[in-house]
């Protein structure tokens, strides 16, 4: 419960994560955005001698992988909340950056192809991230697209490789997660392929190919794993 109460306090601006607070060897500046996932607050480190701004991701209940450890710098906070450090990045999501720019089709397919190589060296390295989606690739203001928060990533053959069965296990974006991430199938690199598919016709035809309704995501979830998607060329806006 005290976890729970934690995270809805972190969760709103005026909670005990306020700007000032300090989680590991660094301070809270602002919240940046909230989720399913849990919290991110950009921070700064507290040490006069180095100077760095950071993201703190404050993930709900779910511990994160070893992979993600490994990778970043982590720990829990006084209320026993699992956090990482990760790489804060100046930029707008990838779908927001298309729209506003109003990117050519060329341009769009050029940016979707600079993500897609991202993705292909994490699987190079037998990591899954398994949560792609607009708001885990921001765009920088020179057009340079950043991959980020591999916070529930795997590897693949890892010690997660047996199916999620139990619900609570499961960590995912149901609008952006795949037929066996839905399903609590074993997860492969395909996972993320089926992501960037969802990524790559929202940027060309300004719509997800299953969400319908934001606030269901039952409905979203049985559309992904029983139904076809409408062509792009005729769900375009």
């Amino acid at each position: 419960v005290a976890r729970e109460q934690a995270l809805a306090d972190a969760e709103r601006p005026t909670g005990r994560f306020d700007p000032g607070r300090r989680i590991g060897g660094y301070e809270i500046v602002r919240l940046l955005g909230e989720g399913g996932m849990g919290a991110v607050f950009l921070a700064r480190r507290t040490d006069p001698q180095f100077q760095q701004l950071v993201a703190i991701k404050l993930v709900r209940s779910a511990l994160p992988s070893a992979v993600a450890l490994a990778r970043f710098d982590g720990g829990s906070t006084e209320e026993g909340l699992p956090y990482l450090v990760l790489e804060f990045v100046e930029g707008l999501p990838i779908d927001r950056f298309v729209d506003e720019r109003g990117l050519t089709l060329e341009a769009r397919l050029d940016l979707i192809l600079a993500v897609a190589a991202g993705v292909e060296h994490a699987h190079g390295h037998l990591v899954v991230h398994r949560d792609l989606k607009p708001g885990n690739i921001l765009v920088t203001g020179d057009g340079v697209p950043k991959l980020l928060d591999f916070g529930i990533a795997k590897l693949v053959g890892g010690d997660e490789a047996e199916p999620e069965r139990r619900t609570s296990t499961r960590v995912l974006t149901p609008a952006w997660a795949s037929p066996e991430q839905i399903l609590g199938r074993p997860i492969t690199t395909a996972t993320d392929v089926h992501a960037l598919g969802l990524l790559l016709y929202r940027l060309l035809a300004g719509a997800h190919p299953f969400e319908r309704d934001e606030g269901n995501a039952i409905a979203t979830a049985r559309a992904i794993c029983e139904l076809e998607p409408v062509k792009p060329s005729l769900a375009a806006v």
